[in-house]
């Protein structure tokens, strides 16, 4: 018994988290998800207890569905500027390969639940600062290991890195735009540039200072 109920509970999910990628977290309510899985909502209740607590566990369902196909494969790569390329590449793009049609369920919900306090709200706060440690961190064994520069503002680079994924969601969900992901990709590879050149700009800028000093002396 308890094998078919989590069966159900994973079938549940499985339909819901395409339901929320184009429907979005607030277009998930019982009566829309119970008509996707073909089941009554009294049966939805037997796993779920309300809409917040679908929306929750449609969030949870989702990391560990975008954790197998974003970054498990990544944490196979080489350390440092490699594994941070990976992951980037896998990042950007990732819903339409996994098959869910309406994009990013949690890009989307930043910008629903921006000003909607409560449970679902926290859980997509929690799931993006974890994100962005994750992102932090292997900027960091870049840094640490000079593929990037020592010098970078590393908190700065994950800023426009997250801004330039929020501005492809944008441009791809809403304005439709067809080079969304070109326009994505050139970014990120200028944002690349900057990182990596950021130390060389700085040293000369201090040997240049160092060598006008000596010369007033």
């Amino acid at each position: 018994m308890g094998h078919v109920a989590a069966s159900t509970r994973e079938r549940i999910l499985e339909e819901g988290l395409a339901l929320m990628s184009q429907s979005g977290l607030s277009g998930v309510t019982l009566g829309a998800l119970a008509d996707q899985v073909g089941m009554s909502k009294s049966g939805l209740f037997a796993h779920f207890r309300s809409k917040e607590d679908v929306q929750i566990g449609l969030l949870q369902y989702m990391a560990g569905f975008a954790t197998a196909r974003v970054v498990a494969p990544t944490m196979k790569v080489e350390e440092g500027l490699p594994r941070l390329k990976a992951l980037i590449l896998n990042w950007f793009g990732w819903t339409r390969r996994a098959g869910l049609p309406g994009g990013c369920p949690v890009a989307a919900g930043m910008f629903e639940f921006d000003d909607i306090h409560g449970p679902v709200r926290n859980k997509i706060l929690e799931m993006e600062a974890e994100w962005r440690d994750l992102l932090s961190g292997l900027v960091q064994q870049a840094m640490d290991r000079g593929h990037l520069g020592p010098d970078l503002d590393r908190d700065q680079f994950v800023w426009e890195l997250c801004a330039i994924y929020l501005g492809h969601h944008a441009a791809y969900r809403f304005l439709r735009s067809a080079d969304a992901e070109r326009r994505a990709q050139r970014a990120y590879e200028a944002l690349l540039d900057r990182a990596a050149h950021v130390s060389v700009k700085k040293k000369t800028k201090r040997t240049a200072t160092k060598r006008v000093k000596k010369e007033r002396l």
